[in-house]
């Protein structure tokens, strides 16, 4: 059984603005429209939790991901890589980093990834599904040192966990790398 994605420790990040915005919710002297910038994001599951990413940083969505084939690298060692519309591109699985192990090469496949642009080009980051575009924006943001393996930068209001999107880059990057 693997064990449930840890909440990160939870700062308001402008509590005047929340004050303000719970007395008139209170009192009912707000319309309930919305005021500020929603972000774009895409959702995923990761430990059975509901995570989310910005979606800048995601050049595609893919829905199903072919089965990663390992590739003998000139140096020694392999690197998984599958075929995403007819173009080979590394594939790193966060799924199985944020639950401290690989998953098998066959549990991957047909699973939803994110193509993560990076500085050696896009990589496929293996997650796990339903993919969903999302516009929501950080309520809480996270405390200090985050205890997962996986850097937030908060919570949404909906309550979806947010990924730091520059971490998920370097992370994907460094992970593809042999």
């Amino acid at each position: 059984m693997i064990a449930p994605l840890q909440v990160p420790e939870l700062v308001a990040s402008d509590v005047e603005l929340l004050e303000r915005r719970a007395r008139e919710l209170a009192t009912g002297s707000v319309a309930e429209t919305v005021s500020h910038v929603e972000d774009r994001l895409i959702s995923f599951r990761l430990r059975g939790r509901t995570c989310a990413v910005d979606a800048r940083v995601v050049e595609r969505a893919v829905a199903r991901l072919s089965r990663p084939l390992p590739v003998p690298l000139q140096g020694g060692g392999e690197r998984l890589v599958a075929f995403v519309e007819e173009r080979p591109v590394p594939v790193v699985d966060l799924e199985g980093f944020a639950a401290g192990g690989p998953r098998e090469l066959a549990v991957i496949e047909s699973h939803p990834a994110l193509l993560v642009t990076t500085s050696i080009g896009p990589v496929a980051v293996a997650v796990s599904g339903p993919l969903e575009l999302l516009e929501d924006h950080v309520a809480f943001a996270a405390a200090g040192g985050d205890p997962t393996p996986l850097r937030t930068v908060g919570v949404l209001a909906g309550g979806t966990v947010a990924l730091d999107p520059a971490w998920l880059q370097e992370w994907a990057e460094r992970a593809a790398r042999p």
